[in-house]
């Protein structure tokens, strides 16, 4: 079977994409798969890699420059799109696949734009009454100017007292569209708000702000097309006051366990609810679905779908379904398997 791997991006997690493929590649079992690899730079051109190291500075080296993609891509059985963030989980390669008539891993379309936009797939989990973290919408106008958005789309200037009403300090400032916590912030004060809604307005005009509790941040995988299982929950337990990018791929102090260390009653509602709102979404394929622990009042809260989570060997995704039976290689095969299927 011709399988691509397609790796990099121009997303902020372009990085993150290269070192989730590294470990796909490894685990890819050679004997079924004739796998070739394509990498997208920052500035959107594709090349025909050759270098088996894709997260190292010289990854490109001896690449060939791809110029027509649409018939590229469908020189393949199956493609596996190994891209985190903008252009590459938010439904755009999946429409250039759809296209061109070739099976990929991962959710389609719909499933992908609408879980990668914080915003819109609040307003969707909200339909299908799964509790979340108290929020708002802030937009960037093309004028500069930023608003809070309702639910009926009326917008306010008066950010500031919005925020400081609604949901009071601390707070949580987050870029609507980015992920691996690129573009979220904590802000303690008022004097630190407007600074940061703005920085975060540099990665997307759309953000989201939500209410801090004392969280504890549990994950839960799924996998499937028409029958969706669950994972174990597993926990996060990262070195600092949340999971930030730093957290996650540099600081060897944070670290996860599976099974997560709450009551058993809490990991069964998680699995639910995280096969619940992938069906929110039409979801197929595979998600990591991000859950809030309430450790005051006890509740739990979805924080956000993943799409097309990290692969990394400390990625939280490939850990959980190991666990449940699914090694890499295994795993590997089955999502083949379900890409296939559709």
């Amino acid at each position: 079977m011709k399988l691509l791997l397609v790796c990099g991006g121009q997303s902020t997690e372009h990085a993150v994409s290269r070192m989730s493929c590294v470990n796909i590649y490894k685990n890819c079992d050679k004997s079924k798969y004739d796998i070739k690899v394509a990498g997208i730079t920052k500035e959107g051109e594709w090349y025909d890699l050759v270098s088996t190291d894709f997260s190292s500075d010289n990854w490109l080296e001896g690449a060939t420059k791809i110029n027509d993609h649409f018939t590229f891509l469908k020189s393949f059985d199956v493609v596996f799109p190994v891209l985190h963030g903008q252009f590459g989980e938010d439904g755009t390669i999946q429409g250039l696949l759809e296209m061109a008539q070739v099976p990929y891993v991962g959710c389609r379309v719909m499933a992908s734009c609408t879980a990668m936009d914080k915003i819109y797939a609040k307003k969707l989990f909200d339909q299908a009454n799964i509790p979340q973290v108290p929020s708002l919408y802030v937009k960037k106008r093309y004028d500069d100017k930023l608003v809070v958005v309702d639910n009926e789309g009326r917008e306010s200037f008066n950010v500031e007292m919005e925020i400081y009403t609604h949901l009071g300090f601390p707070c949580f400032v987050k870029a609507s569209r980015s992920g691996s916590s690129v573009g979220c912030y904590k802000v303690n004060t008022l004097t630190d708000l407007l600074p940061k809604l703005h920085e975060a307005a540099s990665y997307d005009r759309h953000v989201v702000v939500e209410k801090a509790i004392n969280a504890t941040e549990l994950e839960c995988a799924v996998i499937g097309n028409d029958d969706i299982s669950a994972s174990r929950v597993g926990q996060i337990l990262p070195h600092g006051e949340f999971y930030t990018y730093e957290s996650k791929y540099e600081d060897e102090q944070s670290a996860t366990c599976i099974p997560a260390r709450v009551d058993q009653s809490i990991q069964d509602y998680i699995r639910q609810a995280a096969v619940k709102a992938f069906k929110a979404v039409d979801g197929t394929g595979l998600a990591r679905c991000d859950f809030f622990y309430d450790n005051d009042t006890g509740n739990v809260y979805l924080n956000e779908i993943n799409t097309m989570p990290g692969f990394t060997n400390i990625s939280m995704y490939p850990q959980l379904m190991k666990d449940a039976g699914l090694d890499t290689p295994a795993l590997i095969d089955e999502l083949i398997k379900l890409a296939l299927q559709r």
